[in-house]
């Protein structure tokens, strides 16, 4: 079986997960490959939908949101199902919301994961027993505190 990509294009992506910005000569410098590799290597990677978009990493300490948490979710299909929505529709209303950064579906004990950010403790209570709870489908909720981050 051919491999999707190779250690080039993994140096690559790995030298723009850290800056997506960087200039492909930038890039070109960093890893060791001619810029016209790097630049024809890049678009096979958007063309092969491997990089999907450029973004922005925010500080959301900076932004004043130094709380983390994560949110597990148990969704109430039968709720759903009697509002004429799905679990799609849920995930969308919820990725609205200025709190939440990443909302996963899963599988297992629980439907959805919910990465949330607030200004103290107090604010992420409020905002999870008061407005996601509230959330229609949500049936049951467990928050875990985030302590620290690796990466």
């Amino acid at each position: 079986m051919k491999e999707i990509i190779d250690e080039k294009d993994r140096k690559i992506l790995d030298i723009l997960k850290e800056n997506s910005r960087l200039s492909s000569h930038k890039v070109s410098k960093k890893s060791g490959i001619p810029v016209t590799t790097v630049n024809n290597r890049i678009k096979k990677l958007q063309k092969e939908k491997i990089i999907k978009k450029f973004t922005i990493d925010i500080d959301r300490i900076k932004m004043g949101l130094p709380i983390a948490a994560y949110v597990f979710i148990t969704i109430s299909l039968k709720e759903l199902k009697e509002l004429n929505m799905d679990t799609k529709d849920l995930i969308n209303n919820l990725v609205k919301n200025y709190y939440i950064e990443i909302v996963e579906h899963l599988t297992g004990e629980y439907d959805l994961l919910v990465k949330i950010h607030a200004a103290d403790l107090k604010e992420l209570n409020e905002f999870v027993v008061n407005r996601l709870t509230k959330f229609r489908g949500v049936e049951k909720t467990t928050t875990a505190l985030v302590l620290g981050r690796a990466k």
